[in-house]
């Protein structure tokens, strides 16, 4: 199905729309619209943890969110598998609980010891473990929640008592960001490891 909105075609166009987006949902915490604020969590967090697996060699491009590429599929798969429980298959990226998944699989190869020969495995598990790895479990662990309770709201409202439906709204609004801030200052060191991508020829410029 094609797209109605038209996508962001570069780097400053993604950057304007995320500025917009970031600065809408602070306008609609001061004025009491938290709705609109859930919505806006949702997206940048869907946007951080999938910025997240790109630059660790995750996804092979922009835009495609399949698992891996020719020279890293591999040894994906069997980080996966090894440290997700999951033996012989792939997580569905599309989705935010898969992204999660595949995140907490990373994680848990980054702490325990590399013996590998993999140069793509071996970069990606040195630049994991710059990141602070607990806080960004605990993170995790707290978006499970999180998300749960934004599908109780967007999908269920009308079967809420009213006043249960608005005591954690406003918390909860601000705390979806909060989390996306916290996944975003991992992207950042990620971000700093282009020879992640380069030691098996993905573009290493993130251009949308």
């Amino acid at each position: 199905m094609d797209s109605i909105i038209k996508s962001a075609e570069n780097a400053m166009d993604k950057y304007t729309t995320y500025r917009a987006l970031t600065g809408r949902h602070k306008l609609a915490m001061k004025n009491g619209f938290y709705f609109e604020a859930l919505l806006i969590d949702y997206a940048v967090l869907e946007d951080r943890l999938t910025s997240f697996l790109w630059y660790s060699g995750v996804t092979p491009s922009v835009g495609k969110l399949s698992f891996g590429g020719r020279g890293n599929k591999d040894d994906l798969k069997s980080i996966f598998s090894e440290f997700s429980g999951k033996e012989d298959t792939t997580p569905k990226l599309r989705n935010i609980s898969g992204k999660i998944e595949t995140v907490r699989a990373l994680i848990a190869f980054a702490k325990k010891p590399y013996y590998g020969q993999s140069r793509y495995s071996k970069l990606l598990y040195d630049a994991l473990n710059i990141i602070e790895l607990d806080k960004l479990s605990e993170t995790l662990d707290g978006v499970d929640r999180w998300c749960g309770y934004r599908n109780e709201v967007i999908h269920a409202a009308m079967k809420k008592n009213v006043f249960s439906l608005y005591e954690e709204l406003e918390s909860n609004a601000q705390l979806g960001m909060d989390y996306a801030r916290i996944i975003d200052n991992a992207v950042k060191k990620l971000k700093g490891r282009p020879a992640i991508r380069k030691s098996v020829k993905m573009p290493s410029r993130k251009d949308g």
